[in-house]
């Protein structure tokens, strides 16, 4: 091995692991799924049933399915970014 190729392998491990930390980081309680479905059985635990409705249902679904594809996305690039 070479040092341009030991640096492109580095390169490439380095921006995988990145990609990884994103798709699985718990610190962004903005924007992990971990957290969001956490967050949606506390709700539903925790309020009376009468008080939730379909629509809240459907609107934590959407939040969690946009960050599960979120996550698919970072794996993703992980992938493409071992070369």
């Amino acid at each position: 091995m070479d040092q341009a190729r030991q640096t492109e392998v580095l390169t490439s491990l380095r921006r995988t692991r990145s990609h990884i930390i994103n798709a699985l980081d718990g610190t962004n309680e903005n924007s992990n799924v971990i957290k969001d479905i956490d967050h949606f059985v506390k709700v539903l635990n925790e309020t009376p049933l009468d008080q939730i409705t379909e629509k809240d249902v459907d609107y934590h679904f959407s939040i969690i399915k946009a960050e599960i594809n979120c996550s698919l996305n970072c794996f993703t690039h992980a992938l493409n970014a071992i070369k």
